[in-house]
């Protein structure tokens, strides 16, 4: 690398830094001020104070519902590919396919049953 090309390296590096860091703080230095709420810190719910501190356990519920999901979830993912693909596939194929989807059914149908979806 020849001299000129290393300083029009360094040049350019140095010109990014300093428009990074120009961007980087210009809210900061060209942005209104603004005057500290006591409010300000409160978090967010539907404009009313909270009913509760934000710091509190979730309950088991809440995990319930998210394993849940995330069961569902991954299933009918599986089920992305064989649905772009259906002209291709042969019987068997669409028979593991309907297999499939009435294995999930079942489990709905059980976590239903069972309450499992209930808002208690």
């Amino acid at each position: 690398m020849t001299p000129a090309a290393l300083i029009a390296l360094v040049v350019d590096a140095v010109i990014v830094l300093a428009l990074t860091g120009f961007f980087t703080s210009a809210g900061r230095l060209l942005g209104p001020r603004s005057k500290h709420n006591a409010n300000a810190d409160m978090p967010y719910e539907t404009g009313l104070p909270p009913l509760s501190p934000a710091h509190e356990r979730m309950t088991v519920l809440y995990h319930r519902f998210a394993v849940l999901f995330v069961v569902f979830d991954v299933d009918l993912a599986f089920l992305l590919p064989w649905a772009l693909n259906r002209s291709a596939l042969d019987a068997a194929a669409l028979g593991a396919i309907t297999a499939f989807t009435v294995i999930v059914l079942f489990m709905l149908a059980y976590f239903w049953r069972k309450g499992a979806l209930e808002c208690r």
